[in-house]
């Protein structure tokens, strides 16, 4: 009784530890998921805010090259206020910007968007505004400004306007974040302060244009992967946060993941641990029941066996059928079973012949056996399928020994022996395997269903592996689409502004004809654009061809002409006279020459001096290098720059995929790329592919 007392009492520790383990695992499994979960929704957030402010950095240089603009700064001419203000207030409403406004060299408002209704704001100074000065400096200035009182948080992006060489005034354009902030689409709590920790955004129940950090309890957490989380408690709710700052923009924004989830999963792990463990050991106790029972059973059985076995020795209690045949293979006895097996009496089945009741199937080797019993030449024969005859003629499966059964060896059977003085006999062992058989076509059956329902999954997986396989394609298309989007995003805005402006001007022909010829060259370039779209459009082909390599520069460079002539790059091109060819396919290889000329410009966005050389040469292979003049790789990022989600950019300006791409298809294309140091002081990068010739 002690003894089951001190088990159960050890077993209701271990328990208790058991769950506390399960509890405190299943407690820092899920804030681990929850980290990585606020962790890419941040990212998401972050990229799309961006992506918003994007959306309008292209206005003020676009205001800034417009004719009547800088003939009201550079001149003063008064009447041409109202006009520009006009010309400011249909960009404005079509760019969707919350307004537009010009300042002359002191910071004062000449031209407005939104002139009908406020006209004091030509009053206002705007010389010590950030953005003004910037502006002034040359720069393309932002600001971001919280007006606690207003509450109306803005962000300001301006562009300096000259004449010749002299600065004559800022185009400036200002957009209110609340508009800006509505394009997240996050499911978790955002919230964004500015670098004195005042809120100013927020999708949760925190008071706006208060600290933030006075609104709740926030305090470490260390995770069991070493991971430093923070979190956060509110009126009894309680929040993982994930946070980054924005350095240019001043900003930090926050993501909260309820932990809900986490008190659910501790509650679940808790009852199904405790449930478990006791349900294991009442499983175990059963167990043990059972086994000394069985032991019980097992101790008695053999104890009635032993017992039977000193008592009797008659074989008719044997669960095979025996049988005793003499040297001329007639029956001298027969057990029950066998009685059974064959169904006979004895009487029926002394001194017959066993061989007509045993037919061999498929051969004569148990009828001559049986017919021909050799004492001193016999071999036994063991475990040989038969097929046996019934009294009636039916006849059925078994297996069949044949054995030398010595009288002196078991005087149970010399004794049953009819005919005591007949010394060589032997002892045949009848199992009847009909059972067997049966369970032995099911199996058959079950094996042919098996391999048909095999041969169906294997349709079904690929079928779905083709599901699969377009659903990729799907995928390609989707972010092919958006990167032309966002190329043929500037050329459309161009074009409504030209057209608002040719609405303007209808009576004057001439302003008309410029501002339609620009119209026509931006149609071209996004002809030329959407052109590009024909070669991804096929299927990646099996068979590799011949592909001009002067051709796939000439298109790569068409997708950037803008960008190029925007940040103002001076691009040289060095390609041979004559046409050089690459065996592989049109579209991937534009993706390698497109991802590496993205990435000379990223790196080249804040140089002062922005170059760009692509250079063309062969040999026994076809070398294209690209070099650039901007920040030049890290040296730790060398041995790793080809894998993937590798980045020198910053959160949100990439995944750090392009570069393992390109890897792949220079691979499969039997090529090879190489880093180094450019001339022109960043970057270059070197891709060598097999030349073709028709000779090959």
């Amino acid at each position: 009784m002690i003894h089951r007392l001190l088990m159960a009492l050890i077993f209701l520790v271990f328990t208790l530890l058991f769950t506390w383990q399960v509890v405190n695992v299943t407690r820092d499994w899920t804030l681990q998921r929850l980290h990585d979960q606020g962790s890419a929704e941040l990212l998401k957030v972050i990229t799309e805010l961006r992506v918003a402010l994007g959306e309008y950095r292209y206005l003020p240089f676009l205001i800034s090259q417009n004719v009547s603009v800088k003939e009201l700064l550079a001149f003063s001419k008064s009447e041409k206020s109202a006009e520009v203000s006009l010309y400011l207030e249909q960009t404005n409403l079509v760019a969707g910007s919350s307004s537009l406004f010009l300042l002359n060299t002191e910071g004062r408002a000449l031209a407005y968007s939104h002139w009908r209704d406020e006209e004091d704001f030509f009053q206002r100074s705007h010389n010590n505004q950030t953005y003004f000065q910037q502006a002034k400096g040359g720069h393309r200035g932002r600001q971001f400004s919280l007006n606690v009182d207003t509450k109306r948080p803005a962000y300001f992006l301006s562009s300096p306007i000259y004449e010749g060489t002299r600065f004559i005034g800022a185009a400036v354009v200002r957009i209110e974040l609340q508009n800006l902030v509505q394009k997240l689409r996050s499911v978790e709590t955002v919230l964004i302060t500015d670098n004195k920790g005042t809120l100013f955004f927020s999708t949760g129940s925190f008071q706006r244009f208060e600290n933030l950090q006075a609104q709740a309890r926030i305090y470490p957490h260390e995770l069991s992967n070493g991971v430093t989380t923070t979190l956060w408690e509110k009126e009894k709710r309680h929040w993982l946060a994930r946070s980054v700052a924005l350095d240019d923009l001043a900003w930090e924004v926050t993501v909260l993941n309820d932990t809900d989830v986490v008190n659910k999963n501790v509650r679940n792990a808790t009852l199904f641990s405790f449930g478990g463990c006791i349900a294991f050991g009442l499983l175990m106790l059963l167990f043990r029941e059972r086994q000394l029972k069985l032991r019980s059973q097992n101790e008695t059985r053999q104890a009635l066996a032993r017992n039977e076995a000193q008592q009797k020795a008659i074989i008719n209690h044997a669960q095979v059928g025996l049988l005793l045949i003499d040297s001329q293979g007639l029956i001298r006895f027969a057990n029950k079973m066998a009685l059974q097996q064959f169904a006979v009496m004895m009487k029926m089945i002394l001194n017959r012949p066993i061989a007509e009741m045993v037919v061999a199937d498929g051969g004569p080797l148990v009828n001559r056996l049986l017919t021909n019993l050799d004492w001193d030449g016999f071999s036994p024969l063991i475990g040989y399928e038969s097929v046996g005859v019934r009294g009636d003629g039916t006849e059925f499966p078994l297996m069949i020994s044949v054995r030398k059964m010595l009288p002196e060896q078991s005087p149970s059977l010399r004794d049953l022996a009819l005919e005591k003085d007949e010394a060589k006999r032997f002892l045949v062992t009848v199992i009847d395997i009909s059972r067997r058989k049966s369970l032995e076509m099911e199996l058959k059956r079950a094996n042919n269903s098996l391999e048909t329902k095999v041969e169906e999954r294997t349709k079904a997986l690929s079928e779905a592996q083709n599901e699969l396989i377009q659903a990729g394609k799907m995928a390609a298309l989707g972010r092919m689409s958006t990167a032309v989007v966002h190329e043929l995003n500037q050329p459309l805005t161009a074009i409504r502004n030209y057209v608002a402006i040719c609405k303007q001007l209808l009576n004057q022909p001439e302003m008309l004809t410029e501002n339609l010829s620009e119209i026509d060259l931006l149609t071209q370039h996004m002809a030329q654009i959407t052109s590009q779209l024909k070669t991804y459009a096929y299927k990646k082909p099996e068979d590799k061809q011949p592909v001009s390599v002067q051709m796939v520069v000439e298109h790569s460079l068409l997708l950037f002409k803008q960008r190029i002539v925007d940040e103002q790059v001076e691009l040289t091109t060095q390609l041979p006279g004559n046409t050089l060819y690459v065996l592989g396919d049109n579209a991937r290889l534009e993706q390698v020459i497109v991802n590496l000329v993205n990435n000379a410009l990223d790196a080249m966005g804040t140089s002062a001096e922005r170059k760009l050389r692509i250079e063309v040469t062969y040999g026994d292979k076809v070398i294209i290098s690209i070099s650039d003049s901007g920040m030049g790789i890290a040296a730790d990022l060398l041995d790793s720059l080809f894998d993937p989600f590798v980045t020198s950019k910053k959160i949100g300006d990439g995944l750090g995929l392009g570069l393992a791409i390109v890897k792949s298809i220079i691979r499969d294309l039997e090529g090879d790329i190489e880093v180094g140091e450019s001339p022109l002081g960043g970057a270059s990068f070197t891709v060598k592919l097999p030349l073709f010739s028709e000779d090959h």
